[in-house]
């Protein structure tokens, strides 16, 4: 019986490896059981007849002679990796989406994936300049776009010697070293190579001759990206500049509607990462496509710069107000990192803290030969949150949340880190809340709103703050937990002017 559920362990083992480090040593003090008992099979006993009294606990529960072989036993969990795929492809299971870097396990002739090596010409270059040299038919921000939407692996020669497996990366700027391996993988879809202008509702909270402040609906993405080339903000402004704005259409957008793809080519703007990015004229920031609130966009090139660099610089102050299941406390500081998720690639996570993970008595080394703190992606980007619950009513909370960062999921991440998620947040919310939601107030979204956003003018250079009510679902629920909120906090529900600082003032 000891054996065989040891045995089931072993199938197992595969997802152990991808928690933490103490489970890991528990998952490596498995492993050498499970060789103690293919060394008995080797000697010919019928484990199930019982006859396991000439190895007793002694045989069994030695003490190694030797420092485990660490190279053995990854290749022991590489082999069950191959054998619980075969078995999922046996079952007619398949790879879902969700972890879709097993694309990059194939066969260098695959007709949609291409393998390029990195020269010593190229070494420690960034990856979109690496990626544009080895594929002069792109531009480099054709190549930059391929590699945010997850579609572009790489394996270092260190890796390649440990028999690990090509990794996702997305980030633009990720510099590689000579020998690196390339995974490309193009896209079957054909970006478009203009932008439809489309005539849909915008909430315009500001506008001149230099910028534009919208009140983003819910449902509606920021701009044109795989799986929504139409329907988005962009496309609203397209239109909404062109033919209705009383300030002219800026430097972007053509008389016709017409926008040119990469206007914005060689401006960093905060927050595009993790996605298709082919047509961003004028985005400085982003907001979920779930969230409401304030956005900004910039009508010309100089606008664009000067207010890229304020949010990138932090100079800019941002403000959210969440409705959350539980109480997330008052006035809280959350300062944690957040990374990508390792297996769920489409979420990120708050990344555990490298100090706490000795627990396996592994030396450093071990801990990054397993993959730990490896890469800026694993470590986590630095993520400041401060939250402070207006009000709470036993169940659900309404709380005001500024933060210092723009990490993507910023704050649906650290919520759920706190388990007082976003209520409606069907990523990194409670499942049970959210049915519930949607069964009495039909919204499916998470009720999150971008409130409040302090900055400088990028021409004039006089402070601004814009305020933005909440949506009418969101506005009915945060009543429904907090009746005085009206009163108490009138600009969370009512309009109210654009607030302009003199310089001097």
């Amino acid at each position: 019986h000891t054996v065989t559920t040891i045995r089931t362990y072993k199938n197992i083992l595969p997802q152990m490896r991808h928690l933490s480090s103490a489970v890991g040593k528990a998952a490596i003090f498995l492993v050498v059981i499970i060789n103690q008992i293919n060394q008995i099979n080797s000697f010919g006993l019928n484990v199930n007849n019982h006859n396991l009294t000439r190895f007793s606990s002694q045989s069994l529960f030695a003490k190694p002679k030797a420092k485990f072989d660490l190279d053995a036993i990854e290749a022991l969990e590489a082999e069950l990796d191959w054998q619980e795929k075969n078995k999922a492809n046996a079952d007619g299971e398949g790879i879902g989406k969700e972890e879709e870097e097993d694309w990059f396990d194939i066969e260098s002739d695959h007709d949609d994936v291409k393998i390029f090596e990195v020269s010593a010409e190229l070494k420690n270059k960034r990856i979109d300049a690496v990626l544009s040299a080895m594929e002069p038919d792109m531009s480099r921000s054709q190549c930059g776009s391929l590699i945010t939407s997850g579609m572009v692996g790489i394996l270092s020669p260190s890796e390649k010697k440990q028999g690990r497996k090509p990794t996702v990366c997305i980030r633009k700027s990720e510099k590689l070293p000579e020998g690196t391996q390339l995974y490309v993988k193009h896209l079957e879809e054909e970006s478009p190579t203009e932008i439809v202008a489309q005539d849909l509702p915008l909430d315009v909270l500001y506008e001149d001759e230099h910028m534009i402040v919208l009140n983003k609906a819910a449902g509606m993405v920021v701009h044109p990206a795989v799986g929504n080339w139409q329907g988005t903000v962009v496309n609203a402004l397209a239109y909404y500049l062109a033919h209705k704005s009383p300030f002219g259409s800026g430097e972007f957008i053509e008389s016709d509607g017409k926008v040119k793809a990469d206007q914005a080519d060689g401006v960093d703007a905060v927050g595009a990462n993790g996605e298709v990015v082919s047509f961003r004229p004028g985005i400085v920031h982003r907001l979920d496509k779930g969230t409401t609130g304030i956005l900004v966009v910039a009508k010309t090139r100089d606008s664009l710069s000067a207010l890229s660099a304020a949010f990138a610089a932090r100079e800019v102050k941002k403000t959210y107000i969440a409705v959350t299941v539980g109480n997330p406390g008052k006035r809280i500081v959350i300062d944690k990192p957040i990374g990508r998720h390792p297996i769920h690639r489409q979420r990120m996570r708050v990344v555990p803290d490298p100090s706490k993970m000795n627990s396996s008595g592994m030396t450093v080394k071990e801990r990054n030969d397993f993959g730990v703190g490896k890469s800026a992606a694993q470590r986590g980007r630095k993520a400041l949150s401060f939250v402070d619950t207006l009000a709470f009513d036993g169940k659900l909370g309404v709380a005001q949340v500024r933060i210092e960062t723009g990490r993507t999921h910023q704050i649906r991440v650290h919520l759920q880190d706190r388990t007082t998620p976003v209520y409606g947040d069907d990523v990194y919310g409670f499942a049970d809340w959210n049915t519930r939601l949607v069964k009495s107030q039909g919204v499916q979204r998470p009720l999150l709103h971008a409130f409040k956003l302090e900055l400088t003018h990028p021409v004039t250079g006089k402070k601004m703050i814009f305020r933005a009510p909440m949506a009418e679902d969101m506005i009915k629920v945060a009543i429904g937990t907090w009746p005085q909120g009206p009163t108490e906090r009138e600009d969370i529900f009512e309009l109210q002017e654009v607030e302009i600082i003199e310089e001097n003032s």
